[in-house]
């Protein structure tokens, strides 16, 4: 039996051992959430010092957005895993954990308690990293703590930890550029009621947060049934060629389907491509017919 989580070391109680066989085993603890890992994958990445540390922090954002946990196989400690484009390098993982701050509330002024033995997974690093990773925003002005206390030998909490203003500036800096923020913002009205909810839900699923690209993803189907009713339509206002390409979009991609012929879509830029294309298309086709139809 696995007694400890080969990703963190820490200890799996009895009742957050959810499956164990020959094969893979499933777990939970605080510093990862759920995990889903082989044996053969367990029993390799002790000896992977750098690259288990960073699976484990992708494990525990997965677990923060809500989305399934990864299997993690050979394949995946060994390449794989670098396909999720998490953070290798120790000014990479000062960002991220500046990002996740802002973006889980940091943004609002929400203060954040972090105990270096159960949260480093959030900045990808060790626990003896992730105290110098808070370090150095406390360092550049990003952060403010109002109380550091060393619990025991290796363990240290940070209580209270807001973002500063230059904190907020600098992890705007990496926000998703908004050339069509007036397209987000804009009323889109296509005279069917139902139609003019979807799109009005699909805007506010997309940016709410904390982000998961499982909202993105369902925010980019809502649009694609708002399409649907309009295919026969839209040739009167676009050119044929442009209509196929925009269903070509939700078909290939795994927005509403997901087969084995679909490209899958792993990163929030890629979703954030579709959503503006679905989104920007409803709205010329708005715009168009009334001006058409005057």
């Amino acid at each position: 039996m696995l007694s400890k989580c080969p990703l963190t070391g820490i200890k799996i109680e009895p009742d957050s051992l959810f499956r164990e066989n020959g094969d893979f085993i499933i777990y939970e603890t605080p510093a990862t959430g759920k995990v889903h890992i082989t044996m053969r994958a367990a029993a390799a990445i002790a000896s992977l010092e750098n690259e288990r540390y960073i699976i484990a922090g992708i494990c525990r954002h997965k677990h923060e957005t809500k989305e399934a946990p990864v299997l993690i196989d050979v394949s995946f400690i060994l390449a794989d895993y670098k396909e999720l484009e998490a953070p290798e390098g120790f000014d990479k993982k000062v960002y991220a954990l500046l990002q996740y701050i802002y973006k889980n509330g940091g943004q609002e002024n929400k203060a954040f308690d972090f105990l270096s033995s159960r949260d480093f997974p959030l900045a990808y690093a060790s626990p003896e990293e992730f105290t110098r990773v808070i370090d150095r925003l406390s360092q550049e002005g990003y952060i403010n703590i109002r109380n550091t206390d060393r619990l025991a030998v290796g363990v240290i909490s940070h209580r209270g930890i807001t973002l500063t203003s230059t904190g907020r500036k600098e992890a705007e800096k990496s926000l998703p550029k908004m050339p069509m923020a007036d397209l987000v913002n804009q009323e889109i009205t296509t005279g069917d009621q139902s139609l003019d909810d979807k799109v009005n839900h699909a805007k506010k699923l997309f940016f709410e947060r904390p982000e998961s690209l499982d909202k993105m993803r369902s925010a980019c189907e809502t649009l694609s049934y708002v399409l649907e009713p309009l295919r026969e339509e839209l040739p009167k206002y676009f050119h044929k060629q442009d209509v196929s390409d925009f269903f070509n979009i939700v078909n290939n991609f795994d927005i509403r389907h997901n087969k084995d012929h679909t490209k899958k879509l792993i990163h929030p830029e890629q979703l954030e491509w579709v959503f503006y294309s679905l989104l920007n298309t409803i709205s010329t086709y708005v715009k168009l017919k009334k001006r058409l139809t005057e």
